[in-house]
């Protein structure tokens, strides 16, 4: 019995220490939301020559749910993957099959999609320099760097960057970043667009690879990014994309010899403590050679199922919002937080058009948002929304639209 003893005591010292050695290791983290939204007017905006018509209609969707995973092989050697459940569902793709022609074959399945989001190593060799390779989020925009649930105010991601932009931008290759003075900076090389997903709509958005089994990367971008961290709760930064999207179409020879380079700017600031959040960012789009890039697109086979669509030359989105916790005043709530806000964002994503591309004014739309953040320890929110957009500076039927959302952002381990 006494040999028994030693053993189960030796054993729960051992498991012990593994454990809180694995604690240091190891972390689980995840988030995620529901959303419902009514809105006053239909889904087709072309529905009549003044907008989308009169409706009363609602929906209620999990849009995301995401478990990350982050491995320490040594202290400055780490794994993180994040893997993500759109609409609770399991995903489609598009295959090119040689074999029968160059045919497409497309496979779709029931929900929306299972994806590994981000996969990448980070190597840390000092606070000033550091290496990742992998499948990672690229250094773009304020949003791309906060979009959880509790980094934003409104039910939904602001339409605004999402309008124009891919959300969340992910991108493989390499990335160098680290802190030298007051300043963080992040340098990427990563797989480039593919331009025969542009469109009128959603001008780049769509060129996201993410229809066919592999990333095309005959066209690599870069990405840069400086932000000033020099005053506390204040970050101000500066980011820029730059890339060539022509040969990373599925069949490249139809703009053999002509570039469709992409760049991208971004000016974006944030102030955020337990009393006030203020956050804006602006973004600044040009194409090269969009008018052949429109040709080229509306000549692509309709089994791709890409937009076909007239692509502009420039596309601009916009917005600042702002807060105000009502509860700061009470120390003893110091864990709950009520953020009254209001937002305002414009976009067009046919800012600027070639000579020959219509410059379709419906995608000029800017919004007026106001609602409330309930917050509990940093983990959980509660969101109430009203947002309002006018649609081609008011040409069109105003669309209005209520939401409410639950989201959560947490490390379980």
């Amino acid at each position: 019995m006494k040999f028994l003893y030693i053993h189960l005591l030796i054993t729960n010292i051992i498991f012990i220490g593994y454990a809180q050695e694995s604690d240091r290791k190891f972390s689980i983290s995840s988030y995620g939301e529901m959303l419902y939204q009514h809105f006053d007017f239909g889904p087709n905006q072309k529905a009549t020559l003044q907008g989308s018509k009169p409706d009363n209609r609602g929906i209620i969707d999990i849009p995301r749910v995401l478990i990350g995973l982050e491995y320490y092989f040594l202290s400055d050697l780490s794994i993180e993957a994040e893997i993500e459940f759109e609409h609770l569902g399991t995903g489609s793709a598009l295959e090119l099959e040689y074999e029968e022609f160059g045919e497409y074959e497309f496979e779709s399945e029931k929900g929306g999609e299972v994806i590994l989001e981000e996969f990448y190593l980070s190597k840390s060799f000092s606070e000033e320099f550091n290496l990742r390779a992998g499948k990672f989020p690229i250094p773009f925009s304020l949003l791309n760097k906060s979009h959880r649930p509790v980094n934003f105010f409104t039910t939904i991601r602001p339409e605004s960057e999402s309008a124009i932009l891919p959300v969340v931008w992910y991108e493989t290759g390499f990335e160098i970043f680290g802190r030298a003075f007051n300043f963080n900076y992040r340098l990427a090389l990563v797989n480039g667009l593919d331009a025969a997903g542009f469109s009128s709509e959603k001008w780049i958005a769509e060129g996201y690879q993410t229809k066919f089994e592999t990333i095309r990367a005959t066209n690599f971008a870069g990405v840069a990014r400086l932000d000033y961290i020099g005053l506390n709760n204040l970050l101000t930064g500066a980011s820029i994309y730059y890339g060539n999207s022509a040969d990373n179409r599925p069949k490249p020879e139809d703009m053999e010899g002509i570039d469709a380079n992409v760049t991208i700017v971004s000016l974006h600031g944030q102030y955020t403590d337990d009393t006030f959040i203020i956050r804006g960012d602006y973004i600044f789009g040009s194409l090269e050679n969009s008018d052949i890039v429109s040709q080229r697109n509306a000549r692509l086979s309709t089994n791709i199922q890409y937009p076909r669509s007239p692509v502009a030359k420039n596309a601009v989105a916009w917005y600042v919002e702002g807060g105000y916790n009502v509860l700061s005043a009470f120390s003893i709530m110091e864990q709950y937080k009520l953020f009254p806000f209001l937002r305002y964002e414009y976009y067009n994503s046919m800012e600027k058009v070639e000579q020959g591309v219509y410059a379709n004014p419906r995608f000029k739309r800017s919004i007026f948002s106001f609602g409330l953040n309930f917050i509990w320890n940093n983990e959980i929110v509660v969101k109430l929304d009203y947002a309002s957009r006018r649609v081609g500076g008011g040409s069109y039927n105003t669309e209005n639209t209520i939401g409410f959302a639950v989201g959560y952002s947490t490390t379980f381990l």
